[in-house]
């Protein structure tokens, strides 16, 4: 066998270049940093970010470089892992006999978006008891008032903002209270709603995007605020919402390792990614919206539906709610 040339070690030393960053993307998941944004955002797209591991892989193979085969493997393998994690495997659960079905629709409606009336036409027609919208602006707010939102839902919590952080709330069920709550300095649309089953607190979520360094520590905060919330609830709790958190965070991992369940782990299908909603025929990247519930409430379906004109897909969940004693 001849000397390696310049052209091969320059190659080797790109493959360990490569190797050093995915394991670089690797380290940051373990570790899960939560006060700096472009790390937080890399977690966000682990799986993804991982998958030049495969083509390292096969090249160090078939090049006879043990070591970073090795390497590039092990990448694969971690790569695999967390694929599985993020993908729902348990799909339809049935519904416990007695139990009241509840029909809940989550969206991001985007405040710049061109079609509000629109989108809140094709909400209101998935047939849901309960929809609530993030990003409301009080012009957002005055376009959902030419839709069939604003006719076929009786009951409505409205909270507008500039900027982000407004919500609505739309209800088929009677509304006894409803009013922001303060989250780690944000605020958020808390409504409890008298079902035929008993009362059900909602809050409508939205966390601020961990895009700055000033805005990361507070969305961190907000999710052991949202344990707050639940812990202190005298009701079954439902949030729903744009979290801008993945499972792979460790602030929304947190908030779901207790007793509170994630919807989409209990009867999700498939990877139900939500965001970016691009209009090139590319895959939304991460799951931003969730539905979260509290012990008792049963996860019926979980499904993901295009919102036109919103860069997020809404989510359609059905859940049992058992009768109050």
């Amino acid at each position: 066998m001849g000397r390696p040339t310049r052209l091969s070690r320059v190659g080797y030393a790109l493959g360990w270049a490569v190797a050093g960053g995915l394991v670089f993307v690797a380290v940051v998941r373990v570790w899960r940093p939560e006060s700096v944004p472009l790390l937080i955002g890399l977690q966000g797209v682990v799986e993804w970010a991982l998958l030049p591991a495969y083509p390292l892989a096969v090249i160090a193979i078939w090049r006879r470089k043990r070591a970073l085969a090795v390497v590039a493997l092990a990448l694969c393998a971690v790569q695999l892992w967390w694929t599985a994690g993020l993908i729902g495997w348990n799909g339809t659960q049935a519904l416990p006999d007695g139990d009241l079905r509840v029909r809940l629709v989550t969206a991001n409606l985007l405040n710049e978006n061109a079609h509000i009336p629109e989108l809140g036409d094709s909400l209101a027609a998935e047939g849901a008891d309960i929809v609530v919208v993030q990003e409301v602006t009080p012009d957002v707010l005055a376009a959902l008032g030419s839709s069939q939102l604003w006719t076929i839902y009786p009951y409505r919590a409205t909270a507008p903002l500039d900027g982000f952080l407004g919500s609505a709330t739309f209800s088929k069920f009677p509304i006894a209270n409803s009013h922001e709550i303060d989250v780690a300095g944000h605020p958020m649309l808390q409504t409890d709603l008298e079902t035929p089953a008993g009362s059900l607190r909602l809050v409508n979520v939205h966390t601020v995007a961990p895009l700055s360094t000033e805005d990361a520590p507070a969305w961190a905060r907000q999710f052991s605020s949202l344990a707050t919330v639940a812990a202190e609830s005298p009701f079954p709790i439902v949030f729903a919402g744009d979290f801008n958190a993945t499972l792979d965070h460790a602030p929304l991992e947190s908030l779901v390792s207790g007793d509170l369940r994630d919807a989409f782990r209990v009867a999700g299908s498939g990877v139900g990614l939500t965001w970016p909603r691009w209009d090139l025929p590319i895959p939304p990247l991460m799951r931003l919206d969730h539905v979260i519930v509290s012990p008792g409430i049963t996860v019926v379906s979980v499904n993901d539906e295009l919102s036109v004109g919103s860069d997020h897909r809404h989510l359609v969940v059905e859940l049992g709610l058992p009768h109050a004693n």
